[in-house]
């Protein structure tokens, strides 16, 4: 899952203008960078991938403050 979530962060980093609250955008860019996924099965890992973010709110927060 960590691999997956550091993923997503490098995906989030080569965006060029992230403004505003840094976790919201990453959550609302998690969300939709998934929701390319039809099936009812993917959307059990979506919201799975996207509740481990939210538990690890703080440690996700730190990561993508840092370069």
């Amino acid at each position: 899952m960590v691999t997956l979530i550091d993923e997503l962060m490098k995906e989030f980093k080569k965006l060029k203008r992230v403004r505003g609250n840094l976790f919201h955008n990453f959550m609302s860019f998690v969300n939709i960078y998934l929701s390319g996924m039809n099936d009812d099965k993917y959307k059990k890992v979506k919201n799975n991938i996207l509740n481990y973010i939210l538990v690890n709110e703080k440690d996700i927060k730190m990561k993508l403050i840092q370069n």
